[in-house]
């Protein structure tokens, strides 16, 4: 972006905020850091009007920087100064004079000046980039033996780097939120979220009564949620079931209602195919109570049109991708959902199959798993303020599965709760909001799913008997879902739906 025009804007961005009624604060500090970075060429004896342009409209900036935050600009004063300032130069003048005289209704100059602040931002960060650059390739060709090791030179730089990465690359460098307590309105907001959340609006619940349970209500819109077993546990079952729930029982609570709400599921495992294959049989089964023994005679067509009827029914769109892990990084996927944000949709829930064979590539390196725990944190910091829902299944570590070559199975999800069994670093927990562990056990012929919630960063205390519960596959519909009918968890591998607190009814489901 070529000098002027940042000159142009700063102008424009400061004349606009005087007309805000009640304004608490202004762009000054914004403008001079920007100013500071303009590098005119030296004067020279002859005529240099380019030159003479920009530094009357810098100081014409400047001049608007000193004053008082409640200044009115009369816009005939200001015009008069910047037809002088620009001279000869008519189409700078024109752009001036049409930023400054456009009628607008002071909603849109509140739109205006965000817009033009985040390009000031992005400016001022694309040259603090460019400068790294600039400096570590003057080391390394001009000064190369002040280099004492070329690996530790590198990590450095791509660590310095790191912040402004998805900022350059999608142009979007802007705060996501902020809370300025002299200004009333954006802590009303804050306040109204905290209301959503407090009254289950802005909460996506599950199709599972003992899940909504444990987590008190559901998933809270910008959670990151872990979920946990050993290898060939149901974890990408689990989560599949979980997606469909969160279509099939959600009103969409648009926070921003311009836009389009939207679930994306992004395996890096299982192919597309398979995960709607899933969702078709378990859709299909729970509704009908029939078993699909297999696919083979039904229309695509028909059960296309049936899985995108279940899950579209509440206004949801819905998004499945399978992406190779190897070619990607945490930051593709957040620039992938910049990339939706983009063309109109606000992303209520994302879900990664999983997150942990994405490449570490950019993360802070470090211990043993410090990495992989800086991979969890960046994609929290990144969804959180988003209020994305982040899910995720997890690997159970070797020393959690050592635990069931012992002994341990009916209780094992008890028992590695809190704990840190995870793979690839015992500090995972450190980083989520939400943990719960999943682990199947076979008894009286039949296969449990044993459930218990970990770590929960919400407020209060949940009921100590409502962090475990026990589900039975079922030959139909897999884990039937049971939010609008009777419960059919139980507190006891074995137990009868109903039959009472203590889970030991002692009678046993048949077929």
């Amino acid at each position: 972006m070529n000098h002027k025009l940042i000159l142009v804007k700063s102008i424009t961005l400061l004349y606009r905020e005087s007309q805000i009624t009640g304004i608490k604060e202004k762009s000054n500090e914004l403008v001079r850091t920007i100013i500071g970075t303009i590098k005119l060429s030296e004067a020279n004896l002859g005529v240099n009007q380019e030159r003479d342009v920009l530094e009357n409209l810098r100081a014409t900036a400047l001049a608007m920087c000193d004053d008082p935050i409640d200044h009115v600009y009369e816009p005939v004063d200001l015009l008069q100064r910047l037809k002088i300032d620009t001279g000869d130069d008519t189409a700078t003048y024109d752009g001036l004079k049409e930023a400054i005289c456009a009628e607008m209704s002071e909603p849109a100059i509140k739109r205006t000046c965000i817009s033009i602040k985040k390009t000031l931002h992005n400016y001022y960060r694309e040259g603090q980039a460019i400068d790294i650059f600039t400096k570590a390739a003057n080391q390394l060709r001009f000064n190369r033996e002040s280099i004492k090791d070329l690996k530790t030179f590198i990590t450095e730089h791509i660590q310095s780097l790191e912040p402004y990465q998805m900022d350059v690359a999608t142009k979007d460098p802007a705060i996501i939120s902020e809370v300025d307590l002299t200004d009333t309105e954006t802590v009303s907001n804050v306040f109204r979220e905290v209301k959503t959340m407090d009254d289950g609006s802005g909460t996506l619940k599950t199709g599972w009564q003992c899940i909504n349970r444990m987590t008190r209500g559901g998933f809270r819109r910008g959670e990151e949620v872990l979920i946990s077993a050993l290898q060939h546990n149901f974890k990408t079952g689990f989560t599949l079931c979980l997606f469909s729930h969160l279509a099939l029982f959600n009103e969409p609570y648009m926070i921003d209602p311009t836009k389009k709400p939207l679930l994306l599921r992004i395996s890096f495992e299982d192919d597309v195919t398979l995960n709607m294959q899933f969702l078709y049989t378990y859709l299909k089964e729970n509704e009908t109570g029939v078993k699909i023994e297999s696919l083979e005679g039904i229309d695509e067509k028909e059960m296309s049109d049936y899985v995108n009827k279940k899950l579209m029914a509440n206004n949801y769109h819905v998004k499945l991708l399978k992406v190779n892990p190897g070619l990607w990084s945490y930051s593709h996927i957040c620039n992938k959902i910049l990339e939706y944000e983009a063309q109109g949709y606000e992303l209520h829930a994302v879900m990664l199959d999983y997150l942990y064979l994405v490449p570490t590539t950019g993360c802070s390196q470090g211990p043993a798993g410090h990495d992989v725990r800086d991979l969890f944190r960046r994609m929290r910091n990144f969804t959180n303020p988003r209020r994305i829902t982040l899910i995720t299944p997890h690997q159970i570590s070797t020393d959690g599965k050592k635990l069931v070559r012992e002994g341990a199975t009916v209780d094992f999800v008890k028992d590695i709760a809190n704990k840190g069994y995870y793979a690839g670093s015992s500090q995972i927990d450190q980083e989520v909001d939400l943990e719960i562990y999943i682990h199947i056990v076979k008894f009286n012929g039949y296969s449990w799913l044993t459930m218990q919630r970990g770590k929960h960063r919400i407020p209060g205390i949940t009921k100590a008997e409502d962090l475990y519960a026990v589900m039975r596959f079922e030959s139909i519909g897999t884990m039937p879902y049971d939010v609008n009918g009777p419960d059919l968890s139980v507190r006891k591998v074995g137990a009868t739906p109903g039959g009472g607190e203590d889970g030991k009814a002692g009678v046993f489901w048949d077929d």
